[in-house]
């Protein structure tokens, strides 16, 4: 087993989730300081204008200037939050499942419906990294373009696999043949990763859905790689 997880595939996995992580640690320390030291300087000035009447006709326009300096630092947060890994090394992968389902809940208003039956404790980093990003992306492609505010998510194991199954009601697409380099549109990109996750474990991925009928995807990964 130990030989496995070694492999070129596997590492890729970790090391992709850490350049992530360091990525996002350059946005922190950067921009989002910047944009909070300016919102906190153009605060500054709105209140020495405030005491100078000469200056008043000034403060529209200043306040202007607030309110996209806060919505582009909410936008920044937002992504990092999303974009966050959960401590996948010392979590559980129901703790970081149900952690996630509950985030987005709690962003979007949607509400998802989650089983877990029987997971075992010790599942392997990368497949904890697979699973939790293609849950992420299943559920934020279904609040983007499903047009649903309810969703369905059940993760089990079945002997020496984990299978998690994402379920909307919505308006349903036809599938695109991902295996076609043609097809790379941004639509799809999101599409090619889950099945390339999967495949990277020598797992199973599986995508049904009908414009109309909803959509269902289903994978099966080893919970040992």
């Amino acid at each position: 087993m130990s030989g496995k997880t070694d492999t070129v595939p596997h590492r890729l996995l970790s090391l992709t989730e850490e350049e992530l992580s360091r990525i996002i640690l350059d946005i922190h320390d950067g921009p989002v300081q910047y944009l909070f030291t300016a919102l906190s300087l153009l605060t500054r000035i709105q209140n020495d204008i405030a005491d100078d009447p000469s200056k008043a006709d000034l403060l529209p326009s200043l306040a202007q200037v607030a309110v996209l300096l806060e919505s582009s630092l909410y936008e920044i947060k937002f992504f990092l939050g999303t974009f966050r890994p959960p401590e996948f090394r010392r979590r559980s992968l129901v703790s970081i499942i149900e952690g996630l389902v509950l985030q987005h809940e709690e962003w979007t208003g949607n509400t998802v419906e989650l089983v877990v039956e029987d997971i075992p404790h010790d599942v392997a980093l990368p497949v904890k990294i697979a699973l939790y990003r293609i849950l992420q992306e299943a559920l934020s492609n279904a609040y983007r373009h499903a047009g649903v505010d309810r969703q369905w998510v059940r993760l089990w194991s079945d002997g020496a696999f984990i299978c998690l199954e994402v379920v909307d009601r919505g308006r349903g697409f036809t599938p695109p043949p991902l295996d076609e380099a043609t097809h790379e549109r941004e639509a799809h990109i999101g599409l090619r990763g889950m099945r390339d996750r999967v495949a990277l474990l020598n797992g199973e991925f599986h995508l049904a859905s009908k414009p109309g009928e909803g959509t269902r995807i289903v994978v099966k990964v080893p919970a040992h790689v």
